[in-house]
């Protein structure tokens, strides 16, 4: 027998893909597909570095053996014996009677009759099942990253198998910070390491331990940022099995002393380079001297303020608004 996908061919196989989403929407008419089953699967960041296999498990619906979906106890049709169609006489002039075939009545055509709940779905027509999924984590993973696996959704009777969709969830790592292939984190650092050369470890996510350091002619300023290479997150290359790695970032935060005594300053300002004097008579009329003090950011606005013409803040990468 000819089916649908093998007319539709031979009437306009020959015409390229003109057709396809035509077909492609004929065959979900004559084929229903079942729901998609969508888990979240949570891993760490570590998993992704690693490529890790996860389980997971899902409850999947599955159309019942006992009642074949109907959720009835199922027997054949007493009308039409389990045939699903029925002979009737007509007669279509004087003298002459036909028997005709058609669709049975009571069993709708199926051949079979429901009497009573199914005892093995209780009615409900499908059964639920537990599915475990072995998930091999990508590497190279992007956030919320999807894995479907084919045929595994629900099932229910007639309809053509759904998908399972495996959606990735990667926890906030307390250290790094993933940004594309690139992993970046923030260290704090005295102001002695900072002037002197600093050494630090880093607990990779692959269980290594890196000693890092830097030049220690090479001083560290506040904010500054130094690059370790290739020991970011892996990149598969395209063509290839082969990967790449991308770099780790490390913003330094330098602390300073709260307070230096009179000895310690002095000795700094011995071993530091020498600012230049200033240009003035601090003994001339007009000269005043002021102590500075530190700045409330809770002071930034206040009733003072009221009367500006203008908008303003410390706050980095804030600009003033005019309307």
């Amino acid at each position: 027998m000819m089916n649908h996908h093998d007319i539709f061919s031979g009437l306009f196989g020959g015409m390229g893909g003109l057709f396809s989403s035509a077909e492609a929407m004929l065959h979900q008419a004559f084929h229903p597909k079942s729901d998609d089953i969508t888990v979240s699967l949570e891993v760490t960041l570590s998993d992704v570095y690693l490529g890790k296999k996860k389980s997971v498990v899902l409850d999947r619906k599955k159309g019942c053996g006992g009642c074949r979906g109907a959720g009835r106890v199922m027997t054949p049709c007493r009308a039409c014996q389990g045939q699903g169609i029925s002979m009737t006489a007509i007669q279509p002039f004087p003298g002459y009677i036909q028997q005709v075939a058609q669709e049975c009545q009571l069993c709708r055509g199926t051949g079979y009759a429901g009497r009573g709940n199914c005892p093995t779905c209780h009615g409900q027509g499908a059964l639920v099942e537990k599915r475990q999924l072995d998930v091999r984590i990508p590497r190279d993973c992007k956030k919320n990253h999807e894995i479907v696996f084919d045929g595994l959704g629900h099932h229910l009777p007639g309809e053509e198998s759904g998908d399972a969709v495996v959606v990735l969830r990667v926890r906030d790592h307390p250290v790094f910070t993933r940004r594309g292939a690139h992993l970046f984190m923030e260290k704090e650092i005295s102001l002695a390491e900072a002037m002197c050369g600093v050494e630090l470890v880093v607990d990779t996510l692959d269980g290594r331990s890196l000693l890092i350091r830097n030049n220690p002619s090479a001083m560290v300023k506040p904010s500054s940022i130094r690059a370790v290479e290739s020991e970011g997150m892996p990149v598969s290359l395209q063509h290839s099995h082969n990967l790449t790695y991308g770099n780790l970032y490390i913003k330094f935060k330098v602390k300073f002393p709260e307070v230096l005594d009179a000895e310690t300053c002095g000795k700094l300002k011995d071993l530091m380079p020498s600012s230049s004097p200033l240009n003035i008579d601090r003994t001339r009329e007009g000269v005043e001297e002021v102590i500075l003090s530190e700045f409330d950011t809770s002071e930034e606005r206040n009733p003072l303020d009221e009367d500006s013409d203008d908008d303003y803040s410390f706050e980095p990468g804030i600009q003033c608004a005019h309307q």
